[in-house]
């Protein structure tokens, strides 16, 4: 689990380097709006996140983010390719469309966007008093 999560974590980071280009590297012919939302698949709205003031997770939120780390690992591999097979000018687009498809994903599966799958991965998942439900969950803290 640890190794995608990692995985994950560089692409994201990949997605920073290429979404800090210049105005003048990155001519976008299509509108953005085109990009921004998925193809065939209607929007769901994305609820705000309000991080808990308890850190305690519920097993059922933490098979809810293990459904998450799957189908973002899966959608990672998915969506570089297709980033690695686009043309420079079309990457942008392509990065910003894989993190609505993220965001979305994480809505899909019950979580409060990517917000929530964040919050649980970076401050969930390390507490202690966590461990039970994800391990009921089926969810190893990495080493």
């Amino acid at each position: 689990m640890s190794k995608r999560i990692l995985f994950v974590s560089v692409l994201a980071l990949a997605s920073l380097f290429v979404s800090c280009e210049t105005e003048e590297e990155t001519k976008i012919d299509a509108p953005v709006e085109q990009a921004l939302s998925p193809k065939q698949v209607p929007i769901v709205k994305v609820d705000a996140f309000e991080p808990p003031a308890d850190k305690a997770i519920t097993v059922e939120k933490a098979k809810l983010y293990a459904k998450a780390s799957a189908a973002l690992v899966e959608l990672g591999v998915t969506w570089s390719e297709k980033i690695e097979k686009s043309k420079d000018n079309e990457k942008v687009q392509i990065v910003n469309a894989y993190n609505v498809a993220r965001d979305q994903l994480c809505a899909r599966l019950g979580l409060a966007g990517l917000a929530e799958y964040n919050w649980i991965n970076d401050v969930a998942l390390p507490e202690p008093k966590n461990i039970p439900a994800f391990e009921a969950a089926g969810v190893r803290k990495p080493r």
